[in-house]
């Protein structure tokens, strides 16, 4: 049985604006992060709206696609004394060059 996972075998590190890296599938035509800046993109996301606001000493996450993994790094690196428990699944995993391409 295929599926559009097996479709996928062109994965291409863009730069964004603010300079950092994001994924984009051409099959998809999709990025997985803004193309206006990917850094910036998961700070006010996931930091600046989420976890700066969550008054909770153990914060759970569930992040649907992991991506590049900048949204669980990031968190990582400012939990401070919180508590992350992280849940991920990624239907389109990157390879360990990919990974080292994004930065």
């Amino acid at each position: 049985m295929s599926g559009i996972s097996d479709k996928i075998s062109n994965k291409v590190v863009e730069i964004t604006a603010d300079g950092s890296a994001t994924i984009y599938l051409p099959e998809l035509n999709e990025h997985y992060h803004s193309i206006k800046g990917a850094l910036t993109e998961s700070l006010h996301i996931f930091i600046d709206c989420g976890l700066r606001h969550c008054p909770k000493q153990t914060v759970k996450i569930l992040e649907i696609g992991f991506g590049t993994g900048l949204n669980a790094a990031l968190t990582a690196m400012n939990a401070g004394t919180k508590t992350i428990e992280y849940h991920t699944f990624e239907l389109y995993p990157l390879s360990i060059n990919e990974i080292r391409a994004t930065g």
